[in-house]
């Protein structure tokens, strides 16, 4: 089997004897692992903590709201600092991410223990019983996207979890 890039992961084959393994990132797995935060370029104005998606070459705000295109759901990571559009950003795919209540729908701090999802408010996440934020079917389609784990009152362990798509009439 070929070497491959899988997940922003490199694997490569090696065969010590007649058993092959395949080696993450070229290598050894080290203690450091695959980086979890990778930098994009920003296609709008983004603040840090902001839920984004890829839309081309570029990482914009992600949204669940009925009727928007599926893409647009499809999270990415959460921005680790703001950016100015064309600007490089750096995102978390998969860490813990600092976000303030300028990024949470219907609360003003997560609650620690609690899932979070991606709001109908774009680039926003909310907790599931938050009315304001929870994503309806009505008049299209919309997607529950479980972002991760809040851990405190402003930090989320990022794990987000594929679409669940909800249709409407």
């Amino acid at each position: 089997m070929a070497n491959r890039a899988i997940f922003n992961r490199q694997y490569t084959e090696f065969t010590p004897g007649t058993t092959p393994v395949w080696l993450v990132n070229g290598g050894s797995i080290s203690s450091s692992g695959p980086s979890s935060t990778v930098d994009f370029t920003a296609g709008a104005n983004l603040i840090a903590g902001e839920v984004v998606h890829v839309s081309g070459t570029f990482v914009v705000p992600a949204i669940a709201a009925s009727g928007v295109d599926e893409a647009a759901y499809r999270a990415v990571g959460i921005t680790a600092a703001g950016a100015a559009q064309n600007a490089t950003v750096p995102v978390i795919l998969d860490d813990i991410a600092t976000v303030s209540n300028a990024n949470i729908t219907g609360q003003t701090a997560l609650t620690p223990g609690q899932y979070y999802y991606l709001s109908k408010s774009s680039g926003q996440l909310t907790a599931f019983t938050t009315a304001s934020g929870t994503v309806s079917a009505a008049n299209g389609y919309g997607a529950m996207v479980n972002l991760g784990l809040a851990l405190s009152t402003t930090n989320i362990h990022v794990e987000i979890q594929p679409p669940v798509d909800l249709f409407g009439n």
